[in-house]
């Protein structure tokens, strides 16, 4: 009958993308095992990064080693979710570093994105589990109390800036650190490992300050030597300026302030005037500022150079001379597709030496 062969033409179908997924994930397992990811010291981190690996709207974060969230921002998504679950169940079950072990999968989506694709959710799926338990993340050594099963922003962990946070806390011995939009702590959290003399965190959300106090104290840290505190940013840099406070290393990594081109003016303007604070904090005889974007829209305008004109504007502001030292992405687990690069590069992480007053 007419329904028997619509029913095997749909079936053949599944097995289809069942058989694309199963390789596409499988590279993606690959690349990461390539990176020694999982390893000893990091078991969390991006397992498939969208159009990077291949699978545009799909991305999934292995957090812990025990919990993977899918992170679906595409009606195919959506649509083929049991089969995308099905598949990666089977990769997970099978993984060289899981032995087997059971990993809890946790979907996400943004209702937004798939609102731009013609896919309207349906009520029942807001109705997503929502609990308080914690999963420890670890990466380089680093241990952070995660909530994947909470909804809001006590789930996130973003592993983007793994490799600049380690690479920061390598120049962080005996210094005064100021990590701005400090989030869950990262940057502060890795340059008390390498042995920074104190560490400052600012975050404007008190879910963030908790986490990263609760992080500081996870890793055994010295409470008299790293706090976090609640502020918005700019005030705190006012106020800090006033008592005349000095940071040999600075941080500064607002939220997306440039959320497309349209916008980009007026996030310069106020990526200009933080940049100009930040480098007024920094202490008479120099220091180092990691200034970074998170948006596209900025980190690919002039192939980068507009970011890197807009720091060199707020150096002339603030007097001071700045050298450009290493301009960093995000970490290379968030693959990016050579065929659509840049489109894909949403994060600059720029690592400047900020030279004496007066020089």
């Amino acid at each position: 009958s007419k329904r028997k062969q619509k029913q095997r033409v749909e079936n053949h179908d599944v097995e289809i993308l069942k058989s694309i997924l199963e390789r596409k994930l499988s590279d993606a397992m690959y690349v990461r095992l390539a990176m020694n990811l999982p390893s000893e010291i990091t078991d969390t981190y991006r397992l498939v990064n969208g159009e990077g690996d291949g699978l545009s709207g799909l991305a999934v974060d292995i957090i812990g080693g025990c919990s993977a969230i899918v992170m679906s921002s595409a009606a195919w998504c959506e649509i083929h979710k049991e089969s995308i679950i099905q598949v990666l169940e089977k990769l997970l079950s099978d993984h060289p570093s899981y032995d087997g072990d059971n990993i809890d999968i946790i979907w996400r989506n943004t209702p937004s994105r798939l609102k731009q694709d013609g896919y309207e959710l349906s009520a029942e799926a807001d109705n997503v589990e929502d609990n308080e338990s914690t999963v420890i993340a670890t990466e380089s050594n680093v241990k952070y109390l995660t909530f994947p099963y909470s909804n809001g922003q006590k789930t996130g962990f973003y592993c983007d800036q793994r490799d600049n946070r380690l690479m920061v806390a390598e120049y962080c011995k005996d210094k005064r650190v100021l990590d701005l939009c400090c989030y869950n702590g990262g940057f502060a959290l890795n340059a008390m490992v390498r042995g920074a003399s104190n560490c400052i965190g600012v975050d404007s959300s008190q879910d963030a300050v908790d986490a990263a106090t609760a992080n500081a104290k996870e890793n055994g840290f010295d409470p008299t030597k790293i706090s976090f505190v609640r502020d918005d940013i700019a005030a705190y840099m006012k106020n800090a300026m006033e008592d005349g406070s000095q940071f040999d290393v600075i941080v500064l990594d607002p939220p997306k302030l440039a959320p497309n081109l349209s916008t980009l003016d007026k996030a310069s303007r106020k990526y200009h005037a933080l940049n100009r604070d930040a480098m007024n904090l920094i202490s008479p005889e120099g220091g180092l500022l990691l200034t970074c974007t998170c948006s596209a829209a900025m980190t690919q305008k002039d192939g980068g150079q507009y970011f890197l004109n807009m720091v060199n504007g707020a150096a002339l502001s603030a007097k001071r001379r700045v050298t450009l030292l290493r301009v960093n992405g995000a970490a290379p687990c968030h693959t990016q597709s050579p065929a659509s690069f840049p489109a894909g590069a949403y994060l600059t992480a720029a690592l400047f030496h900020v030279g004496p007053v007066g020089s």
